[in-house]
């Protein structure tokens, strides 16, 4: 026992002393204890070696003052510990850097994506602990709140999720609620308001749309919004689906605007979770 008390010993001084060398060769010698030691602790939280040591010479490159140079590395070890991606919070940072972006306002940026992918991975939660599944989901949800759905539409959105997911199994739940987003998120991308985005999706849920139906509305609505503006096509979308429109017939139902929705095309057949058709459902709030 005593003897692997000591090879656990040399083994952590010697990745100590590795990083410690590491950071020390990699780093100029204008950096600060302080910002060494930062981020030596960012390389033991899980990030690469040459990620953090990246990280930190960039900042140095950019006159990032030791302050927000702290605050960075503080950003990404909490996204870090929380499972969170880290990714899409450096590459924040190297493109805020890429356009000569004040260190603060870099910061904070950091800041606003971390807080969008933990608010994700939160709303995420709510169907699934799995973790490649929270992933997924997660990822969708929070593409969708940088494309502009807001933290109240994506709320909304998920209760209409849960309600759908106590009559699926999970594999389908997840699957139809990221593709659910999938469908938000390029509708907010392409113009539409988040009020009128979480609006049509709500609608589709209601209505029960499957996943391949919601992949088929989304895709019908990057087309079409090629000829007409997004807020009035998301409008007519969801003014056809609750008259029953299925998702096979919204693009051709919204050609001629909102007055000829009535009476062009008309809910498939099928109600089935995983079929092509839809059927009744609870209201939007």
């Amino acid at each position: 026992m005593k003897s692997i008390c000591i090879v656990a010993f040399v083994f952590l001084f010697g990745a100590a002393v590795a990083f410690a060398d590491e950071v020390d060769e990699e780093l100029s010698n204008q950096v600060t204890d302080r910002l060494r030691v930062s981020t030596r602790q960012v390389i033991r939280a899980g990030i690469e070696s040459d990620d953090a040591i990246k990280m930190t010479r960039l900042m140095l490159n950019h006159h990032f003052r030791e302050e927000h140079a702290l605050r960075a590395h503080a950003i990404i070890m909490s996204a870090q510990e929380k499972g969170l991606p880290v990714a899409p919070i450096m590459n924040k940072a190297y493109e805020g850097m890429s356009k000569q972006v004040q260190d603060r306002d870099i910061v904070q940026a950091m800041e606003n994506v971390r807080s969008r992918y933990a608010f994700a991975y939160e709303q995420a939660r709510k169907l699934t602990e799995e973790k490649a599944q929270m992933w997924s989901l997660g990822n969708a949800i929070a593409k969708g709140l940088a494309a502009g759905v807001n933290d109240n539409d994506v709320g909304e959105i998920m209760e209409r999720l849960q309600q759908r997911a106590q009559q699926m199994r999970k594999a389908q739940t997840i699957e139809l609620a990221t593709e659910t987003f999938r469908a938000a998120r390029d509708m907010a991308r392409l113009g539409a308001s988040s009020k009128d985005a979480a609006d049509v999706v709500c609608q589709a849920l209601k209505h029960r749309y499957s996943t391949k139906e919601m992949k088929a509305m989304r895709t019908s609505f990057m087309t079409r919004s090629r000829t007409t503006a997004p807020t009035d096509l998301a409008r007519m979308y969801s003014s056809a689906i609750k008259q029953g429109i299925g998702a096979e017939s919204l693009e051709s139902s919204s050609t001629s605007g909102p007055g000829s929705m009535g009476g062009i095309g008309g809910p498939s057949s099928s109600g089935h979770e995983g079929g092509s058709g839809h059927g009744g459902g609870g209201g939007h709030k």
